[in-house]
């Protein structure tokens, strides 16, 4: 199960990469062609707010879940016993999971609404932003199911008393 989670959650994190290449290209020509030719590039601040930004934010959730990236308070955590730190990790990981299963589903409602209505943004030309849209939900689903496979490994960890296996994946991808 760890195997296609992390398949999965590194070819997010490939996109995600993909993105801030097109950015740091798109933003770059777009300040080129401003200082060059005074002409700014149609549609660049809608691509880059609504497409690239969106997919470089949301799409390495579910990574950061299983390489257990996110943002921690180790202070309390070191200082107990190891079966308090389970539960802790139990915790964490059931939050996890309802928080990014919550925000997944009112996004992926935005997200079929926007589908619908075909949405767009109009500016001097009228940039599509539907699809950007499915960027949200997907990121925070998978960061729900890497949540949930880090809750099965919490149980076992707990139930065995072993200690936690290294997660395999160095975060490259």
């Amino acid at each position: 199960m760890f195997r296609a989670i992390d398949l999965m959650s590194k070819a997010m994190v490939r996109l995600s990469t993909i993105g801030i290449i097109l950015m740091l290209l798109l933003v770059v020509a777009d300040v080129l062609s401003r200082a060059v030719a005074n002409v700014a590039i149609p549609g660049i601040d809608t691509i880059v707010a609504s497409y690239l930004m969106v997919a470089i934010i949301f799409l390495p959730l579910a990574l950061l879940q299983l390489l257990e990236e996110n943002i921690a308070v180790d202070v309390l955590r070191d200082n107990v016993p190891n079966l308090v730190k389970d539960l802790f990790d139990i915790t964490a990981n059931l939050l996890a999971i309802g928080f990014y299963a919550l925000l997944g589903w009112i996004y992926f409602k935005v997200a079929v609404e926007a589908f619908e209505i075909k949405e767009f943004v109009t500016g001097t030309w009228d940039v599509p932003v539907w699809p950007a849209r499915v960027f949200m939900p997907l990121g925070l689903f998978l960061g729900s199911v890497a949540a949930a496979a880090k809750l099965v490994e919490a149980f076992r960890v707990m139930l065995s008393g072993t200690t936690p296996s290294p997660h395999d994946s160095t975060g490259a991808v």
